[in-house]
């Protein structure tokens, strides 16, 4: 099955621990076949000072990749190779953020996991962000089955501050700036009532 990722940073950086790996073992073996020309405290001091030096070595890159699959942040640091993949920006409806490579479906589809649950999400493909790394997401919210459009909430939000909650002072707003779509004094004219209908005249 193909990855989403080709090969991550954190297996590229265990790669180079082994590469150090390797030449630290070639040393220690160099050590160890001239350990009668040593004192014996100082070729034990230098095969544990070795030793603690390969364990360092290798928690270094370790420590990082555990964090990067723990927290899921392949998204943010590798580079998305296949394009039958893409990202996800999710919230929960506990307000936290979480982040997923999920995979595409047809029209639309997006295939994931919410909380250990397969869920799907339809991207629009009204709104879809570029990450620093170019990697290509959509803004998904758990209270929604599609993606979110953040320049439809910019909108929405100056929408009321100008006029207000939409269906009570818009309207009387809109009627006042003559932004409606016909005449209101079109509302006036006479009706006639005709076996339950209204005829407007």
């Amino acid at each position: 099955m193909a990855r989403a990722i080709g090969i991550t940073n954190s297996e590229i950086s265990m790669s180079f621990f082994l590469v150090g790996l390797i030449c630290t073992l070639i040393a220690i073996k160099f050590v160890i076949d001239v350990y009668v020309q040593l004192p014996l405290m100082e070729f034990v001091l230098i095969i544990f000072l070795l030793v603690v030096a390969l364990f360092f070595f290798f928690m270094a890159p370790a420590w990082m990749s555990y964090l990067i699959s723990k927290y899921n942040l392949n998204l943010f640091i590798d580079r998305i190779s296949n394009p039958d993949y893409i990202g996800w920006l999710r919230f929960t409806k506990s307000k936290s953020f979480r982040p997923h490579i999920v995979k595409k479906g047809p029209l639309g589809q997006t295939k994931g996991m919410a909380n250990g649950v397969k869920a799907d999400a339809i991207n629009r493909g009204d709104y879809t962000v570029t990450l620093a790394n170019g990697n290509q997401a959509i803004i998904k919210s758990d209270l929604l089955p599609k993606n979110l459009n953040l320049d439809q909430c910019v909108g929405w939000q100056l929408v009321k501050q100008h006029y207000g909650l939409i269906g009570f002072r818009a309207w009387e707003q809109a009627v006042q700036h003559n932004k409606t779509d016909f005449n209101p004094e079109s509302l006036d004219e006479t009706k006639e009532e005709d076996n339950g209908e209204i005829q407007f005249t």
